[in-house]
Order: structure tokens, then sequence, then C-alpha cells
């Protein structure tokens, strides 16, 4: 027996017999996920042979199945297309072959208002832990998660929404296992391309080191690498907003910088300043695609985009060569054949040893 004083200071009283509770509870806790996913449409084919055998195992069982079944189908879940009916026939067909098998002086109209009373109490237990169970599912926070690159880039990591992820190596992504409440939170350290899922009425707020970016439905690139100090957001479709961290709604809204396809926002760590400008880095996605790209491009910015595509440190010993300008496209070819392609237009020699590569005038 258990006594609560409520808001309105009446006293609530609920009385249970612990052993058949917990008995019951225990029976059923392992079912209850299974069953909400058969209602959900999430159960698989061997999940829901598995609850639908549960469920016509016994009168209780199927009351339990149809009170879940009224009350999830009240927010919207896809509808279900277990047969109950079938199910309560089956039910009565057992019960009436288990009555006329019944010992002498057993009274089968007896046994029959014992089988109803009986349903009609277990229902009322199943309503009971029922709402227990909702109300465990429903108000369960969602477990902290999170999604680690390292050494190797990955292609297509699909956060709980279905937005899609590419992380850039040595990047770690943390997320929710779902999105509860009115917003779509997640934290990035390091680089990521985002395809977002399009959901007005909730936006998708990504957090990275000192600035949130909003967005509704859209795909961009944020690098945000703990060692940097600057953080880029480069929108490749749709519309972001990009704000500094911990500013509300209202103030987001007046003091950040809307970006469109094509442009870039950079935020200095330093004096805390948000700057938009046009990309003019046509390789700003080449960790995923493979390609890079270069139209009159100093040799400069190709050998970063060299050392990022292929993982080596260049060292180069005439100055007078990163004033040069190369004009090429590298996707599937090798380190060395893209050294070749230096050597002939620049005439150049180019060594590699211990993942360095060495430039230097040719003949030298």
């Amino acid at each position: 027996h258990k006594s609560n004083r409520g808001k309105s200071g009446f006293d609530c009283h609920i009385s249970v017999n612990r052993p058949y509770f917990y008995q019951m509870l225990f029976s059923k806790k392992k079912y209850n996920h299974l069953i909400i996913k058969m209602i959900q449409g999430e159960a698989s084919p061997e999940e829901q042979s598995i609850a639908q055998k549960w469920i016509e195992s016994s009168a209780k069982n199927l009351k339990v199945y149809e009170n879940y079944r009224n009350l999830l189908l009240l927010t919207d879940t896809k509808k279900v297309t277990y047969d109950a009916d079938k199910a309560w026939e089956k039910l009565h067909a057992r019960i009436n072959a288990s009555n006329q098998g019944t010992a002498p002086g057993r009274n089968p109209a007896k046994r029959s208002r014992q089988i109803k009373r009986y349903a009609a109490v277990s229902g009322i237990a199943a309503m009971f832990l029922m709402a227990i169970g909702l109300f465990s599912v429903l108000n369960k926070q969602p477990e902290a998660l999170q999604v680690s690159s390292e050494q190797a880039v990955i292609e297509d990591f699909r956060l709980p929404d279905g937005s899609m992820a590419a992380l850039n190596e040595n990047t770690v992504i943390k997320y929710p296992e779902w999105f509860s409440g009115q917003l779509r939170e997640i934290t990035i350290f390091g680089e990521a391309f985002f395809e977002i899922e399009h959901n007005k009425s909730k936006p998708f707020i990504i957090h990275a080191s000192g600035i949130d970016i909003k967005v509704v439905g859209t795909s961009f690139v944020v690098e945000a690498r703990p060692e940097n100090d600057f953080v880029k957001v480069i929108v490749n479709t749709g519309k972001v907003l990009v704000y500094c961290a911990g500013l509300d709604s209202e103030q987001a809204e007046a003091s950040g910088q809307i970006l469109t396809a094509g442009e870039i926002a950079t935020y200095s760590r330093e004096t805390g300043q948000i700057v938009r400008g046009v990309n003019d880095n046509l390789n700003y996605m080449s960790w995923k695609t493979g390609v890079v790209l270069f139209n009159e491009t100093r040799m400069s910015e190709v050998i970063k985009a060299l050392e990022s595509k292929y993982n080596v440190s260049f060292i180069v010993n005439d100055p007078d060569l990163l004033n040069q300008r190369l004009t090429a496209r590298f996707e599937k070819e090798s380190l060395d054949q893209a050294l070749e392609t230096l050597r002939l237009i620049f005439k150049i020699d180019a060594d590699v040893k211990d993942s360095k590569v060495y430039l230097s005038p040719s003949g030298q």
C-alpha cells in the first residue's frame, strides 16, 4: 500500500499485490519494446512472428497488445497489419477445445465465467502495466553516442533522422540516440560534409568549436579542428545560418551570417568574429570525392591540396617554383603519376623519401 500527496492536497493511494505485480511485470517486460516495434511497423518478420505467437498465447497478452495499439495509434504511428479479431477467434477455439476435455463433475459454464473473469482482471492489470511501460518508453532520455573516423574517411554515416554525414580523417561527431524536443542537435570536432533531411518544424543545429550552424535542409562542409585557429562553413546547396555559440533564436537571427550555395563563413577563435565571403577553393571536398582540380592555381596552393590527397609533406628547394601556376585534374592517379606530371610541366626533380616529397630544379 502506497500513499502520495499530489499538488491538489489530496492523498493518492495505490494498492498493489506485490508478488503478483512483479510476476506479471517481469514476464511481460521483455515483450514491451517488441510489441511497440510491431505496432509502429518497425519489427522484422522474425520479431513480428515472435510477437504474434506471444499475443495469441493468452487472453491477457492479446488485451495488452490491443491496449498498446489503441494508445500508440493516437500518436500517428504506422498502423500494424496484425489481425486482432482472428487472434480472438483462435483463442476462443482453444478455450472451447479445452472445455470439451474437462473432467467429470466440472461445470463448463462456470469454467467459461472464470475465464472471462480472469480475462477482465488480467486486462486491468495489463492496462496498469502498459501505462508504466509506455511512460518508461516515452520518457526515456536518448543515449549520447559518437562516431569517430580516426585514420580513414567515413563516406556515408546516417544520423537518427536520416541525415547523411561524411567524415574526413580524425573527425568525431557526437549525437543522441534519437532527436527529442524541438531541435536536432549534434557536435563536431574535425571536418565533415552534411546532407540534412528537410524538416522545417525541427531545425538541425551543429555545435562547432565556438559557433553554431542552423539548417533546415541543405548540404555543406564544416571544418572545426581543435588545433586550428579558424572554423569554416562552406555551403554546397541550400542555406544555413552561422552564429556565435550560446545565442538564443532572436539573437542568432539578428547577429548571425546567412550563407547560400557557393559562400563560406570563417570564424576566428581569437577575435570571435564571423566573416562571410565567396568560396574560391575548388578542392574543399576533395577528401570526400578524391578529385583535386587546379585552374591557374599557384603552386603553393597546389602543394597543400596534393599533401592532403596523398598524405605526404612537400619540401620545396626552389622558392620561385611556388609562384608557378598549374591547370590540371587529379583523381585516380597515384602519387608517382602526379609527380611525373609536375616534372614534365615545370622541368623539376621530385624525389620521395619517408612520406616526404622534395622538389628542386632539374639537375640539382
